[in-house]
C-alpha cells in the first residue's frame, strides 16, 4: 500500500513538473499595459522585449489588435477597420529571436472565396458558415515557438472554431478553440491567414424538419389504420 501511494505521488508530481514546463509563458488575454491610438489603416511599430506586457491598438477607435512578445519583434499592421467594426483579436507570441512581422486585418478575404455569409466544406467534411468579419493574415519572419490567437466571445461567435486556410490543398482547417477569459482561443504553431468559422446548422435543421414531417406522417397513418379498424 505504501509503494503504491509512493508510486501515485511521484505521478502527481511529474504531472504538475510537465504541466510547468509545457505552459505557455507569455501573459494571458487582459487588460491592455499600453494602447497606442492609430487613426489611419496602416501602422509600424517596433515592439522591444517586454514580457509579460501587452499593449493594444486600436485602429480609428473601433477594431482592437493586442499584441504581446517575449521577443524583440517589428510589426506592420495594416487594418481596414472601417469595415471590420468593433473587434477585440489579440495575438501573443514565444520566440527565440528577433521576429519582423506583417499583419493584415480585412473584413472577407475575396482572394481566397472567403465571403459574409458563405457556406463551405472543411477538411473534416463538416459544413460551417463564414459569419464573423474578420480575418487576419500573419506574416513572419523569423523563429517562433509558439503563439496564441484569441478573439472577443460575442452571442454570434461563441460556437466557432479558429481556422487556416491551406495553401496546398485550397481549403480551410480548423483547429481545436476553446473560451477562455472571455476570448475564442488557439494555440498554433504556424502562421497563414486565419478566421473564425461557424457550424452549419442549416442541414441539421432541415433534417429535423424532415424527421419532424416523417413522425407526422407515421402518426398520422396509425390513427388513420386504427380508424378503419
Amino acid at each position: 500500500m505504501k509503494k503504491l501511494s509512493k508510486i501515485l505521488l511521484g505521478t502527481f508530481f511529474l504531472m504538475i513538473l510537465l504541466s510547468t514546463i509545457t505552459s505557455f509563458n507569455v501573459v494571458a488575454v487582459g487588460d491592455p499595459d499600453d494602447t497606442v491610438e492609430v487613426t489611419g489603416d496602416t501602422y509600424t511599430y517596433q515592439y522591444r522585449t517586454h514580457t509579460d506586457t501587452m499593449t493594444m491598438f486600436r485602429f480609428k477607435a473601433r477594431t482592437q489588435l493586442r499584441l504581446n512578445a517575449n521577443v524583440n519583434l517589428d510589426v506592420n499592421f495594416d487594418c481596414e477597420a472601417l469595415k471590420i467594426g468593433a473587434k477585440d483579436f489579440a495575438l501573443e507570441i514565444e520566440g527565440e529571436g528577433d521576429l519582423l512581422m506583417n499583419m493584415t486585418c480585412t473584413e472577407e478575404q475575396k482572394e481566397l472565396g472567403l465571403l459574409m455569409g458563405y457556406t463551405y466544406q472543411i477538411r473534416n467534411r463538416n459544413r460551417v458558415q463564414y459569419q464573423e468579419g474578420f480575418v487576419v493574415k500573419l506574416e513572419c519572419n523569423g523563429t517562433f515557438t509558439k503563439a496564441r490567437l484569441s478573439i472577443g466571445v460575442t452571442n454570434d461567435n461563441s460556437a466557432g472554431q479558429w481556422a487556416y486556410y491551406d495553401e496546398a490543398t485550397e481549403e480551410w482547417v480548423s483547429v481545436p478553440t476553446t473560451i477562455k477569459d472571455g476570448f475564442l482561443t488557439a494555440e498554433v504553431s504556424h502562421f497563414s491567414t486565419w478566421t473564425i468559422l461557424m457550424p452549419d446548422y442549416t442541414i441539421l435543421i432541415i433534417g429535423l424538419s424532415i424527421g419532424g414531417v416523417v413522425a407526422l406522417l407515421v402518426i398520422g397513418s396509425v390513427i388513420y389504420l386504427k380508424k378503419r379498424k
